[in-house]
């Protein structure tokens, strides 16, 4: 696991930095199909992309009805500035612009090992000091076993699309610190 805003407790090495600025945010939204105390939980995701880095900036996990879902995502686009994502897209649409609607392809198992060889090659950072941070560790690499999977799915969805919506150009880095030396993004 690859984190960021701390330091490692085993060496003692601060960990990644979060940037000042990113070159896209998105929330993913796993959605309930029902209001019920027994229903899954609804899983709001904010990721900040840097190049090939994802930052997980917020994740929130909790029952939450329709109305419930979209003033949390839109307490989420107002705390990150911007952001698309797949949300309760229908009354979103309506007053809230930059939603993207998200029919996810592959089902939840195939876009988790997509994302999975994100994860191994050190691309995503999770927050150490956050509240969130081990629940959401422990439900990805517990899928497809863990008790609720809302916040693996919210992940690997957001993966998907970040894939399939890459900047079109190239960069060069250097291959022992991941710093950007020049970028030909267009």
């Amino acid at each position: 696991m690859r984190y960021y805003g701390g330091i490692a407790p085993r060496t003692g090495q601060p960990d990644e930095k979060l940037p000042d600025t990113f070159d896209r945010k998105i929330i993913s939204v796993d959605c309930a199909f029902k209001d019920l105390a027994t229903s899954d939980y609804v899983a709001v995701v904010v990721i900040g992309v840097k190049g090939r880095k994802r930052f997980l900036l917020n994740v929130v996990n909790q029952h939450l009805d329709a109305a419930a879902t979209e003033a949390e995502i839109r307490r989420q686009r107002d705390a990150h500035r911007w952001a698309n994502g797949p949300a309760v897209v229908q009354r979103l649409k309506v007053n809230l612009p930059g939603v993207i609607e998200i029919n996810p392809q592959g089902g939840k198992i195939a876009r988790m090992f997509a994302a999975a060889a994100e994860w191994q090659a050190g691309d995503w950072f999770v927050d150490r000091n956050a509240a969130w941070s081990e629940p959401f560790i422990e439900q990805i690499t517990m899928f497809p076993n863990a008790a609720h999977d809302d916040m693996a799915d919210a992940m690997s969805q957001a993966s998907a699309w970040l894939l399939q919506h890459r900047r079109r150009g190239w960069m060069v880095t250097d291959a022992f610190t991941g710093r950007v030396i020049d970028d030909f993004t267009y």
